[in-house]
């Protein structure tokens, strides 16, 4: 697989009516967010509370048909980039599409990062759509999951390979085996679409 170990940058993945419709969708009133009492999985010192809403979830589609039909351009846009990439035409299948929303934290303790973590434990890529410009930069560390090396890395042990900042319409695709985190929005709301995605037979 030629993606493992890669990550890919790429601003304006869709076209802006349709980052402009997933927006307003999702930052809008009838949007169906479910409160998070901590987005980290309780792995940070204090809680970070956050609302999130599940796609798809272990390959089962778990929203509304109109959510899923809205997302698949973004899905697609994303798959030519990696193909272009790699230069390999494969089969994928998306196994699980969450979307997250955190607000500005301004009375955080603690270290600036989120715990670190990887989606799943099955070699995968990850697509980070960032719905809205926003503070609370996405952190990809050196650091990789391996069979051989399945306990995650101590704080002390990280090493730093990509910061992303969140910005309208970018999207960060990268082997999901990295060990990476968030940091949280300070000055506003942060919006985010997160995918796993498999190569199948």
């Amino acid at each position: 697989m030629k993606w493992q170990g890669k990550i890919w940058v790429f601003d304006d993945i869709i076209p802006k009516t349709h980052q402009e419709i997933i927006k307003i969708t999702l930052l809008g009133h009838q949007f169906d967010w479910h409160f998070v009492e901590d987005v980290t999985g309780g792995g940070s010192r204090d809680k970070r509370p956050a609302f999130s809403h599940t796609f798809v979830k272990d390959g089962t589609l778990m929203s509304q048909e109109n959510n899923i039909k809205m997302l698949e351009p973004l899905w697609m846009s994303g798959l030519e980039k990696v193909m272009e990439k790699t230069q390999v035409k494969a089969n994928y299948s998306v196994v699980t599409a969450r979307t997250f929303l955190q607000l500005p934290l301004n009375n955080l303790q603690g270290r600036r990062y989120d715990a670190h973590h990887i989606d799943r434990i099955e070699p995968h890529f990850a697509f980070l759509y960032y719905v809205c410009d926003a503070d609370g930069d996405t952190v990809i560390f050196e650091n990789m999951y391996s069979k051989n090396k399945p306990d995650a890395p101590t704080p002390k042990q990280l090493k730093e390979k990509k910061s992303v900042t969140p910005k309208q319409g970018r999207m960060v695709i990268f082997d999901g085996y990295h060990w990476h985190t968030a940091t949280q929005p300070r000055k506003g709301v942060r919006c985010v679409i997160n995918t796993d995605i498999v190569q199948t037979p």
